[in-house]
């Protein structure tokens, strides 16, 4: 671990540098019903892969920078990175380190975003501990099965409020291709209802992954097998 340690605190170093630098991806606003927070628990967005989890985590960082949040307490982590392979979360100290050195002021709420935090084992009493130190928020994302809704619960002792993610709904579908969302189908001409039920019945035979938006049926398909 000792020989490690140079190699994790760099990565640390550049990801936390990306957080402030690196520009926000495009994303289709996704509409979540329900609370994203609940005051003294981490907020765990759960869902299958490639339904947007990772970009949901822009989304909620954008929401927060347009309300005024510097974008150094708006720290995000994917732990993908191959880079930390074998990190463990006795290791996960030197994040906090990194972060504090970068950004020293104090009293201001920091709220982490950890991409795929379940590939490091003892993740969750790594967030237990920025948790009980009352000074952060913290948003965890998941796909595996230790980070189904119950296996959050149980890891984090009562700490988690989870919500769940979905592929695209026919709403979402329709903003993710520019089209407009209509509040009602009342009062709409027999051409605009008729382009609706086409769009209606597109998304239900195409789906609603992200990636599988506007696909001919050859590539959507052997994207969705892959």
């Amino acid at each position: 671990m000792e020989a490690f340690t140079p190699l994790l605190k760099r990565v640390f170093r550049e990801q936390l540098a990306d957080s402030v630098r690196r520009p926000l991806p495009r994303f289709t606003s996704r509409r979540v019903p329900g609370r994203l927070r609940m005051p003294g628990k981490a907020t765990a967005v759960v869902g299958m892969r490639r339904s947007g989890k990772t970009t949901f985590l822009h989304q909620l960082r954008a929401e927060r920078i347009a309300e005024g949040v510097p974008r150094e307490r708006l720290p995000y982590i994917s732990f993908e990175d191959e880079r930390l392979a074998g990190l463990d979360a006795g290791s996960l100290h030197f994040l906090l380190d990194e972060y504090y050195r970068q950004f020293p002021v104090t009293g201001t709420l920091t709220t982490w975003h950890f991409d795929e935090i379940q590939v490091v084992p003892g993740w969750e009493r790594f967030v237990r501990r920025i948790l009980d130190a009352g000074d952060a928020e913290i948003v965890v994302t998941g796909s595996s099965a230790d980070l189904l809704s119950r296996e959050v619960a149980t890891a984090l002792r009562g700490r988690a409020w989870t919500v769940p993610l979905y592929p695209f709904s026919f709403a979402e579908s329709l903003a993710h291709q520019g089209a407009p969302v209509p509040e009602s189908t009342e009062a709409r001409t027999g051409h605009e209802r008729a382009l609706l039920e086409r769009a209606f019945l597109d998304w239900l035979e195409e789906g609603g992954f992200p990636e599988a938006q506007g696909l001919d049926a050859a590539t959507r398909h052997q994207l969705l097998r892959d």
